[in-house]
């Protein structure tokens, strides 16, 4: 993290990137929302865009040098961190019921403030849902300023 990100900066709306790969799946989604940071955590809050299928559902991803958290809220709730070489549990819970998640970090790197982008973030895990045979996956987000 910069020094003005661990002294706090103000929010900014930012557009969003966000590419998966799961189980050879490729997902790209843009969305807009809000980067800000408060001590040495960076933070996005966006809405869940339509084509995700998660209803009403708020998404707060916090960052900080080697770990990533993601909290939803709303028709579908989510929390699971990420650290490199650790193991994680977490939870999936949607209408229909609730996913006991397990994740294994193998990477994570973190870029604030760089070119364009306020924020990139890259990690790839192991996931493992209800103790199945765990899927490698990987994920991409970055956040870049929008014109004020």
């Amino acid at each position: 993290m910069t020094e003005k990100q661990q002294t706090g900066a103000g929010k900014r709306a930012v557009r969003i990137t966000l590419e998966s790969d799961s189980g050879g799946e490729r997902i790209v989604r843009q969305m807009t929302g809000d980067w800000f940071s408060k001590g040495r955590h960076a933070y996005l809050r966006y809405a869940e865009p339509p084509e995700a299928e998660m209803g009403r559902t708020m998404t707060t991803v916090r960052v900080e040098q080697g770990e990533v958290r993601i909290v939803r809220h709303g028709d579908v709730s989510f929390e699971q961190t990420f650290v490199p070489g650790r193991r994680h549990y977490g939870y999936l819970q949607t209408p229909q019921g609730r996913l006991e998640l397990e994740t294994f970090t193998q990477t994570l790197d973190v870029a604030a403030e760089g070119l364009d982008a306020l924020l990139a973030v890259r990690w790839s895990y192991e996931l493992s849902v209800m103790g199945q045979a765990p899927e490698r996956c990987s994920i991409c987000l970055t956040a870049v300023s929008l014109p004020e």
